[in-house]
Parts: structure tokens; C-alpha cells; sequence
């Protein structure tokens, strides 16, 4: 399919007023009389008013979200304690302390020396690799040897966990920002790791892990193929687990909760042997993106493709659901809006190209969305010279950098007022979104 671009911007938020309030009345109160106010007005009765008019009342503007985060499966967090559904924050990360460092265990829980370069570093001059509007940075954290794959903090838990190349699983105390714990994974390189509620989920060569953070419990989700290296891993919803493999496939797994079990529902294939390296969850869909720069969609009722095209010309390095809109990012250095061709009604789910952003002259690593303080939608895009960037949408308009060590190969944004980046050098970089006014 032939996507056609059109560089028109995308839709302003708009605020409406609400039917029957006063500024929406078409009936006016009778004007004062002029002759009363001079206190000459003889007339009784007097069609005009004898006293002072009553302050106009205020103009109420309907509290409609316009261009927000409004993926229906998606948690994306918000920057209050607790989110608007009642679920519980994860602490964030606060500056680092002083405090004598916990010593660390392998995954037998024998002690294991800390590395010489593993420690916290605050910010140098304060928070200078953060600039920009309602943005600080809080702490550094090194430890991996290697690129980062993955940071997160499960539900329920003041660690936080971050997955590397060099093949180990850390986890970090969130109140001092010390590396409580190393876990060598057996299997080698972490290729992916995120969180799915309590449980932290490590994507390796032939399988998943899945740890969960409260008991210690560990399961092993095996692949079909044990040689196939996991390069993308999604759990939207807190339900369903998607893991995209270097083959092309997709392993979908449900959460049983009751038994704390993953079961396995179904495997899709479809990128002609081109490694997964993004997935996105919308209502009823799946969205992935392939090294090649395809896109394809999947209906998850019937786990049958219903849509695929050739989103960039380059590797698809992150997909993300915002509003209507789909959006994608490439090592092309495009940042592109999909929507649906509204001429082809429910006959066809084509996408085409709504708005593309451009990264002059350098890659996109990744990207992803949240609110910021102030609870307006911003999008972070990671670039290949380090510097990450956030732009407010739906406009794009620059508001500020988080500069790393290296070109940020993992980004976390799901605990509520909290940026993690991770980077190719192994240092994982603390942000706090503050308000704008307070910046």
C-alpha cells in the first residue's frame, strides 16, 4: 500500500462550552434605567432596571480531554500520588543518599562484590542534563557494563529493575538509588525487560523469564524456536503478554491470576523472517514494527493480520497509541502519525500518513508518551546522538532535552512523575516532571 504523506498538523486540543450555561443563553437581563441612575426617573412601573446589574456569572468550559492519552488498554502514568483509577503509585526514585551501599546477591543469593564503576552520581551542576520546562533531573545509576534493554519497577515494589547486554538483571532500592541486587541470566544478553503489574518480565534467547517481585517466584516461558532471541516484549493491559522474536514471529500469553500461571493463546507470524522491534496495543489491536520498516496490525479477537504496509524505510524502533492516532518512529529519523483513511469506512483498516516530524540528521532510538505535571500529553524521542527530546503534542513544539551518555536505548514512563532512561554505555538516568511554574 502506497502511504501518502500530508504535512498538515495535527488537531488542536479544543474546549467546548457546556448546553444551558449562562454564556451559551441567547436571553438577556433589561439594561439599567438611565433616568434612575441620575435619580430622575419618574416612571412607575419602569420597563428598565432601578438597581446595579448582577455580575455576569463565570463561563464554565466542559472538562473534555481533547487529544490525551486515551489508549483504552494502556496505563500510561499520570503525575499524581495515584492514578484516576484508583491504582496504587510506585515511590519514585528521590535523590540519592549517602547511605552504605546493600550488598548485592547473584540468583542464588550469594553475595556478590560490587563492580568498581557501580555507584550513583548526582547530577553534575545540579540537574544540567536536564533542560527545559518542568523537567529535573534527580539521579545517575551505574552498574551494567553494556547498553541497557529495559528499565522498570513492578507494581507493589520500591526496586527498581533494569535488564543489559551484558547479561544481568539489577535491581535498585528506590529510597537510596543503590544496586541492591545482581542476577546473572543464564541464557546470556537481556534483549528486552519491562513490567506486567508485580511481576518483572525478561525477554532472552528462547524464552521469557518472569520474576515476581514480591514472592521471588520465577517462571520460564518458553519459545517454540530455543534459539530465537526476544527483541521486543508489550503487557499493556496487565492481561495479555506479547513477546516479538528475531524471526518475525509474535507469542501471545494470558495472565491467570488466580494461579499465577502465563498461559500460552497463540502465536502470529508475518514478517517474512524480519526481527519484531516494536509493539503497540490499541482498542482490539496489535500493532507491530519489524527491522525492515513494516508495520503490520492484528486483530486480537481473531489474531488474524488485518492491515500490513511499509511504515519507514528503516528499522520500526517504537509504535505508540495516542488518541487516534498511531504513531511510529524509525531509524530514519522520522516520527510519523498514522490514522485511518476515512474513505474507506470499516471495509478496509488502512492507515496513511497524517503528519511526519523529522529528526534532522540523526536517528530515532526510541520514543514514548506520558503526561507530564501538569497532566498534558508530551512525547520523549530518544536520538542517536544521546540527547533525548520532548515535545508537547499535538503541536511538537520543543520544551526541552534530557542529555545521556550515550544514544538511550530504553526509556520507562509508567511510574507516575518519573522519566528512567537507560543508555548504551549502562548507566540508567532518574528524571522528575515538575510543574511548569516551579521549573
Amino acid at each position: 500500500m502506497a502511504a501518502v504523506q500530508r504535512r498538515q498538523p495535527l488537531p488542536p486540543a479544543s474546549h467546548q462550552l457546556r448546553r444551558g450555561d449562562p454564556a451559551c443563553s441567547g436571553t438577556a437581563p433589561p439594561p439599567v434605567c438611565r433616568y434612575w441612575k441620575s435619580g430622575h426617573c419618574g416612571r412607575n412601573p419602569c420597563r428598565f432596571l432601578h438597581a446595579d446589574p448582577a455580575p455576569p456569572p463565570p463561563v464554565v468550559v466542559a472538562k473534555k480531554r481533547s487529544n490525551t492519552w486515551v489508549n483504552t488498554s494502556s496505563k500510561i502514568a499520570k503525575p499524581s500520588a495515584a492514578t484516576d483509577e484508583g491504582e496504587a503509585a510506585v515511590p519514585p526514585v528521590p535523590p540519592p543518599t549517602k547511605a552504605k551501599p546493600s550488598p548485592a546477591t547473584n540468583a542464588r543469593g550469594a553475595a556478590v562484590p560490587p563492580a568498581p564503576s557501580e555507584r550513583v552520581q548526582e547530577p553534575p551542576g545540579g540537574d544540567a542534563w536536564c533542560v527545559g520546562d518542568g523537567i529535573r533531573g534527580v539521579a545517575r545509576l551505574e552498574g551494567h557494563s553494556k547498553a541497557v534493554t529495559g528499565v522498570a519497577v513492578p507494581e507493589g515494589s520500591a526496586k527498581l529493575f533494569s535488564g543489559s547486554l551484558d547479561g544481568t538483571v539489577r535491581a535498585w532500592d528506590c529510597g537510596t538509588g543503590q544496586c541492591v541486587r545482581v542476577a546473572p541470566v543464564q541464557e546470556g544478553e537481556v534483549g528486552r525487560l519491562i513490567a506486567m503489574g508485580p511481576w518483572v518480565l525478561v525477554g532472552v534467547r528462547g524464552a521469557v523469564r518472569a520474576l515476581q517481585a514480591g514472592s521471588g517466584e520465577e517462571l520460564r516461558l518458553r519459545l517454540p524456536f530455543a534459539a530465537a532471541q526476544v527483541t521486543a516484549l508489550l503487557a499493556e493491559d496487565d492481561e495479555r503478554l506479547f513477546a516479538g522474536v528475531e524471526d518475525g514471529a509474535i507469542y501471545m500469553w494470558r495472565l491467570d491470576r488466580g494461579r499465577q500461571r502465563f498461559d500460552e493463546v497463540a502465536a502470529l507470524a508475518g514478517h517474512d523472517g524480519h526481527a519484531v522491534a516494536s509493539l503497540a496495543q490499541g482498542k482490539g489491536a496489535l500493532y507491530s514494527g519489524a527491522a525492515d520498516g513494516g508495520i503490520r496490525v492484528w486483530d486480537l479477537e481473531t489474531r488474524r493480520c488485518v492491515c500490513s504496509f511499509a511504515g519507514h524505510a528503516s528499522m520500526v524502533t517504537a509504535l505508540l497509541c495516542w488518541d487516534r492516532f498511531l504513531l511510529s518512529s524509525s531509524v530514519d529519523g522520522t516520527v510519523k502519525a498514522w490514522r485511518s483513511n476515512p474513505n474507506r469506512g470499516d471495509v478496509d483498516p488502512e492507515l496513511e500518513v497524517h503528519y511526519t516530524h523529522r529528526e534532522e540528521g540523526e536517528r530515532v532510538v526510541t520514543m514514548d508518551g506520558t503526561h507530564d505535571a501538569d497532566k498534558k500529553p508530551v512525547l520523549l524521542v530518544s536520538r542517536g546522538d544521546g540527547v533525548v527530546r520532548v515535545y508537547d503534542l499535538p503541536s511538537f513544539k520543543p520544551r526541552g532535552q534530557i542529555h545521556c551518555n550515550g544514544e538511550v536505548t530504553a526509556t520507562s514512563l509508567r511510574t507516575p512523575g518519573v522519566i528512567f532512561t537507560g543508555d548504551a554505555s549502562g548507566e540508567v538516568r532518574v528524571a522528575k516532571w515538575t510543574p511548569a511554574a516551579a521549573s
